[in-house]
């Protein structure tokens, strides 16, 4: 069980390091746009698309490494004076009904958004440049996969954590905080 759990975590570490790389990319894209566009008066057909594709694929990639390290924003003021066993039969459950459901949902469209495109040949028709969308599409379902991964992962976790297993995959409360326990 837990090689697996390191395979999923390995999968997202290493799209992590992918959304890294497409954010410098991006970075570069722009600049080069702007230069063209100011220096030399003569703007990119191409770089609009690129940022927005590589932002959207960087932000999916991104998803799942940044569950694995807690970054998600949480609403737990509530959840945190609870003892940990408790905050993680809560995300447990929050796992089951709501975000496992949801993510199907979004797998399905994801995947019947690249078949289409894929299958069709499918242009962006609001640009100039025009270029296929699958890999755009095929981006944000691997995106939707590995994050459904890690939340699989981060379930399992919760779930032997409960079972005094293992420990708690949340962060340990900041120590002097108000309203904070251990257990």
């Amino acid at each position: 069980m837990t090689f697996l759990l390191r395979v999923i975590d390995r999968i997202n570490d290493i799209l992590g390091a992918f959304a890294m790389v497409f954010l410098v990319v991006m970075i570069g894209d722009m600049l080069y746009e702007v230069v063209s566009r100011r220096v030399f008066g003569a703007p990119t057909l191409w770089a609009y698309d690129i940022s927005y594709m590589l932002n959207g694929v960087g932000f999916m990639f991104a998803a799942g490494y940044t569950l694995r390290r807690n970054g998600h924003i949480r609403i737990d003021f509530l959840s945190t004076r609870l003892k940990r066993k408790n905050q993680d039969l809560i995300n447990m459950i929050a796992y089951f009904f709501l975000v496992f459901p949801a993510l199907s949902f979004l797998i399905i469209g994801a995947y019947q958004g690249w078949l289409k495109a894929f299958l069709t040949n499918q242009l962006e028709p609001a640009s100039t440049w025009q270029p296929l969308l699958w890999p755009l599409y095929a981006g944000i379902l691997i995106g939707f996969v590995s994050f459904t991964l890690q939340s699989i992962a981060e379930f399992i976790r919760h779930w032997r954590s409960v079972l005094n297993l293992e420990p708690s995959p949340l962060r340990p409360p900041q120590e002097g905080l108000p309203g904070t326990t251990h257990g």
